[in-house]
């Protein structure tokens, strides 16, 4: 039996690659864990998280603090919502590659079927990074440390409207 392997366009290669998943999902899982009393985050999540922390437009509308409700958060702005099942379904291959790269290179850790951060390695001195790229990983972040505050997994998806 073999892949089927399915090419994408040249732009989203360069900028949904797997080690740049990696490094959003690093941020968010261990912001996760810190928050959560130290529970891995269940690994359907970063499935949600990449399409959040991904999309400008969602980015740009979070909250500032992880103190807002979501439920509410999420029905006072419907238009995050737009085109987000859709999103997630077209992300899915990315954020499976970029997790599975993460475990492969320490980055991430399987710890039962939930995610932990691993190890990364500091970028070299004077490698610059865009403000965008800051902005995906800051959201990360948030959306890790924001979904550690709001109970099960399923509960989270369902706020935004995913169902498994």
């Amino acid at each position: 039996m073999s892949a089927t392997i399915v090419a994408r366009p040249f732009e989203e290669e360069a900028l949904f690659n797997a080690a740049f998943v990696s490094v959003l999902l690093f941020e968010a899982v261990r912001q996760y864990y810190d928050r959560s009393g130290k529970r891995p985050m269940p690994v359907i999540l970063p499935y949600l998280l990449a399409p959040l922390a991904l999309h400008r437009p969602t980015r740009d509308r979070l909250p500032s603090r992880i103190n807002a409700q979501m439920g509410e958060w999420v029905r006072a702005h419907p238009e995050v919502l737009m085109d987000l099942g859709e999103r997630a379904r077209s992300l899915r291959p990315v954020v499976s590659v970029g997790i599975c790269f993460g475990l492969r290179h320490g980055v991430l850790q399987n710890i039962d079927g939930a995610i932990r951060a691993g190890q990364t390695l500091r970028r070299p001195r004077g490698m610059a990074r865009s403000a965008d790229v800051d902005s995906c990983i800051t959201s990360a972040g948030f959306l890790g440390r924001w979904f550690a505050h709001q109970g099960d997994a399923i509960t989270v998806l369902a706020i935004w409207g995913i169902r498994v």
